[in-house]
């Protein structure tokens, strides 16, 4: 094996125990001769790889108190030409967005590589394996994975760059970009408000983890106060949902005069299940529905140019800013756009 390769798996060693969390911000490794007996290289070797652990910031070497972790939280140099995107494939948005994303990535010189999370593994498992590999600049799409802040720490002190989509998930080291959903339900509430809609439901998920989710159904709250009537339909059971937004149009008297859907998946069955019962209800929706449903649907649809530029420029200044860089929440407006109205 050559030098350079030695040097490089000596680090890589190094870097997996402070993935792994053997490491705390500003712990101690092992003097030079232990790390050269416990590795089974020279101790040139060793010095050379803590050289290249040094140059990246990793850790701090100081004559007489020995070599230091530093976990930092900051942008990391990099050279902007490839972008990881992390999302799941089976969001009705996906294609649309990594339609864009890709387009906007070509306009900019970088190529946009995606990946698709294995069921059984863990997102920061997935992301050190993309480190692994030389890939520092990444994109996810959470939707309903969680994410390990300490994991995520270390990836960022790794010299990984990251940015959320739809989730406030990855502060404070990860930027974040979202819909503005207290904008999105608001606008929304009021519109059907300012169409004489009096009576508004809202027809969400029973996530509670999903940041797109849980703010859209504290915006409704928000904004019905008293008034407010939650339907939360089991998450990905379409039979059950189904039979639960029935129940809501009976007895009919006690219909409201419209509902929130608080996304494509839950607009759309609510348009399938309220046609079947010819319930002369109102619906809008947060999101975009497919365009046999636009008609009947008062809608706020993502701006996915705005929300692809923004996380461009995320990933810019954290590849140039470095020290500079703070992990921020980025909200970005939607556009409103109105099928006819039902009242009599």
């Amino acid at each position: 094996m050559g030098n350079e390769n030695l040097y490089e798996t000596v680090k890589n060693r190094i870097c997996n125990e402070i993935f792994e969390g053997h490491y705390e911000d500003g712990d101690r490794i092992p003097p030079e001769r232990e790390l050269e007996e416990l590795l089974g290289v020279s101790r040139v070797t060793v010095r050379k790889s803590l050289e290249l652990l040094e140059e990246e910031g990793l850790v701090v070497r100081e004559v007489g108190r020995g070599t230091t972790v530093t976990l930092r939280n900051a942008g990391n140099r990099s050279e902007l030409d490839m972008v990881v995107l992390i999302a799941p494939a089976q969001n009705p948005f996906f294609s649309e967005f990594i339609a864009r994303f890709q387009n906007y990535a070509e306009t900019k010189g970088a190529l946009l590589l995606y990946v698709e999370k294995p069921r059984t593994e863990e997102l920061e498992r997935c992301l050190y394996r993309l480190y692994k590999r030389g890939l520092r600049n990444v994109v996810v799409w959470l939707e309903d994975m969680t994410a390990d802040p300490d994991k995520l720490r270390r990836l960022r002190s790794l010299g990984m760059n990251l940015v959320f989509f739809d989730s406030d998930k990855g502060l404070p080291y990860a930027d974040c970009v979202a819909l503005d959903n207290r904008l999105a339900v608001q606008t929304l509430y009021e519109e059907l408000v300012r169409q004489g809609y009096k009576d508004i439901a809202y027809i969400g998920w029973d996530l509670q983890e999903a940041y797109s989710i849980r703010t859209r159904r504290q915006a409704y709250k928000e904004a019905a106060g008293p008034a407010a009537r939650l339907l939360c339909l089991p998450w990905k059971d379409a039979e059950k949902s189904e039979a639960m937004l029935g129940r809501l149009m009976t007895p009919a008297d006690a219909q409201p005069d419209a509902v929130i859907c608080s996304d494509r998946e839950s607009g759309e069955l609510t348009v399938e299940t309220f046609r079947k019962s010819h319930a002369a209800v109102k619906i809008a929706a947060v999101d975009e529905l497919a365009k046999s449903d636009r008609a009947e649907v008062i809608m706020y649809r993502q701006d996915l140019y705005a929300a692809v530029e923004r996380i461009f420029t995320c990933l810019q200044d954290q590849c140039t800013m470095e020290g500079r860089w703070t992990a921020k929440l980025y909200l970005i407006r939607g556009i409103l756009e109105q099928g006819p109205s039902v009242l009599p």
